[in-house]
């Protein structure tokens, strides 16, 4: 097949799931409590078709294509790190009661340390730097390295957070870590790559695997959220004294504590 008609195959099946999934969030009421992944879908409705037309009409070359695609990805990068701290105070929801502003103000300092340490893993993976040609490569490799640890801590922990596979946070979460497995293993192969007749052949064949992964995960989102919910489970004993300890043991919260004993 052709690498343009692959291309447009790749950018049909992409939008069309895109656009099917955020039809989903929308008829199951599930934007209320993922608005900023909404908001994300509804970005790459517009900057895909965008992209894919430049790409068309000036190649991969273009000074335009470069810039547009440069500054498209900034804004997705920023909008996908938004998602994570979405994930996060979604997960955290239930304790609304129990922790303080401080907590969750803690929580969004901690993923941006990790975003930096991810970084500086990602750029010494990638033997670059932000200065370097192969920026997308180094901030790929830290969004997916971000991905995999929120959705390790979240699923290592899915017990005592009230989490099983059918909630849709721990559904999102699962599809960001698989598509996160599948970006690493395209960027330490990008990184490997070596100038040659061969190069351009072996770059295109792994960001095809990169789209086919996306494509994976964007269709299990369908499948996923076009299921009902399971109800979400109260946070453990265990938990719920963790977060009391973590907020300062006010009278209401050892009150909420209590009670949560009694049960």
């Amino acid at each position: 097949m052709h690498s343009v008609s692959l291309e447009s195959v790749f950018g049909l099946a992409g939008f069309c799931g895109e656009l099917l999934l955020l039809a989903i969030l929308f008829f199951r009421r599930a934007y209320k409590n993922f608005p900023i992944f909404s908001a994300y879908l509804a970005w790459l409705l517009i900057s895909d078709p965008l992209l894919l037309v430049l790409y068309w009409q000036h190649g991969t070359s273009g000074t335009l294509y470069y810039r547009t695609y440069f500054t498209f990805n900034c804004i997705q990068y920023a909008i996908e790190l938004a998602v994570l701290f979405e994930i996060g105070a979604n997960v955290l929801q239930p304790a609304n009661r129990l922790v303080h502003k401080k907590v969750l103000a803690g929580a969004a300092i901690f993923i941006a340390l990790g975003a930096l340490v991810a970084f500086l893993i990602a750029a010494d993976l990638n033997a670059s730097t932000l200065a370097h040609s192969r920026i997308f490569q180094v901030i790929n490799t830290t969004m997916a390295i971000l991905r995999l640890t929120v959705f390790i801590l979240i699923a290592g922990f899915s017990q005592i957070l009230g989490l099983n596979w059918k909630n849709h946070v721990l559904q999102l979460t699962s599809g960001l870590a698989f598509y996160a497995v599948v970006t690493l293993i395209v960027e330490v192969a990008h990184s490997q790559l070596r100038n040659g007749p061969n190069y351009s052949y072996n770059y295109y064949a792994l960001e095809h695997l990169r789209v086919g992964g996306y494509l994976c995960t964007l269709y299990f989102w369908c499948y996923a959220f076009a299921k009902k919910e399971a109800p979400r489970k109260e946070f453990s004993p265990q938990m719920t004294k963790i977060l009391v300890s973590i907020s300062g043991s006010t009278k209401r919260q050892r009150a909420v504590l209590a009670r949560t004993r009694d049960q």
